[in-house]
């Protein structure tokens, strides 16, 4: 089976339960409505989430006070900016792009530099990514600067310190599937090489949609079928030029867990997948916090990757 066969299946079996005849009081596998709206609600699944929140916060600013970045604009609206955080005189180094979460609608790049000192103390630009949220735009706009800001960050980095043949991304929660979509892009048809990214690092993401606006996150995510169907990663696995490390706390909601686990299986059966880890003891929010220690096992794999 090639991969682009094999990227279709494994998108059908994911959609398949949807097919099945439920219970009456289910509306996605065996979850009710309330079930499946605490699934997709982190904050059900960890006391401490305001907490770990206000750290990114924190421990950003101690960061940027410890490396000032250089703020570079890539878009036309206010929102679309980076921070770009670089070793002294540093010169064609691997570059790492983080997106940030906050469940589509909120937080920015000014949170997301508590793992700065992870990358630059070993020989890495680390780029805090910026975009406007909802309700200010909508989840189509988002994942548009997303992708501006990766064509912005290959043309541009090598004068700030990069190496554009070494762009690396990452991203977190709703940043995971923001960052699932960039590498699911397809790059030629936007003037980029496919291989544009050469590694991704996929953190408690959500590969496919479909349930996600089965639950009470359609709210606020107002999207159509189509757009459904062009932001679910799963569904584009085909496109997937790069090896990609997937991440998920084993204290996050089921939903999670299971999006989790089903992208690294097709990762895998693709031979895309460089790692997959299981964060011990870990809630959704604490995740993204292994960035911030160089000796955790998860950083180091991801620095081997970049320089390897």
């Amino acid at each position: 089976m090639n991969r682009r066969h094999f990227s279709l299946a494994l998108a059908s079996a994911l959609l398949a339960p949807l097919k099945a005849v439920a219970a009456a009081d289910t509306v996605f596998l065996d979850y009710s409505q309330d079930d499946l709206d605490k699934a997709y609600d982190q904050r059900n699944w960890a006391a401490n989430a305001g907490e770990v929140i206000k750290r990114y916060s924190t421990d950003s600013i101690a960061a940027r006070a410890k490396y000032p970045p250089r703020t570079e604009r890539y878009g036309q609206s206010e929102a679309e900016t980076l921070d770009i955080f670089a070793p002294a005189g540093a010169r064609g180094l691997p570059v790492m792009v983080f997106v940030h979460g906050g469940a589509w609608r909120a937080l920015s790049k000014d949170d997301s530099a508590a793992p700065v000192s992870s990358f630059v103390e070993h020989g890495c630009l680390y780029v805090a990514l910026n975009f406007a949220n909802i309700p200010a735009v909508r989840l189509p706009d988002m994942a548009s600067q997303c992708r501006l800001a990766m064509l912005w960050i290959r043309a541009n980095i090598a004068r700030l310190g990069g190496d554009p043949q070494r762009i690396f991304v990452s991203g977190h929660s709703s940043g995971g599937h923001l960052a699932a979509t960039l590498l699911a892009t397809d790059w030629k048809s936007l003037g980029a090489p496919a291989d544009l990214i050469k590694g991704g690092v996929v953190m408690s993401g959500m590969m496919e949609l479909y349930p996600v606006l089965l639950s009470s996150r359609s709210g606020y995510v107002k999207v159509s079928a189509a757009e459904v169907e062009a932001l679910s990663p799963m569904r584009h696995l085909d496109r997937i030029a790069c090896p990609v490390i997937v991440v998920h706390g084993d204290q996050e909601s089921p939903e999670f867990k299971r999006q989790a686990n089903v992208f690294a299986e097709a990762l895998s059966g693709m031979g895309r997948l460089r790692a997959q880890f299981v964060l011990r003891g870990k809630n959704h929010f604490e995740v993204p916090e292994a960035f911030n220690d160089a000796s955790h096992p998860l950083t180091m794999n991801v620095l081997a990757m970049m320089k390897g």
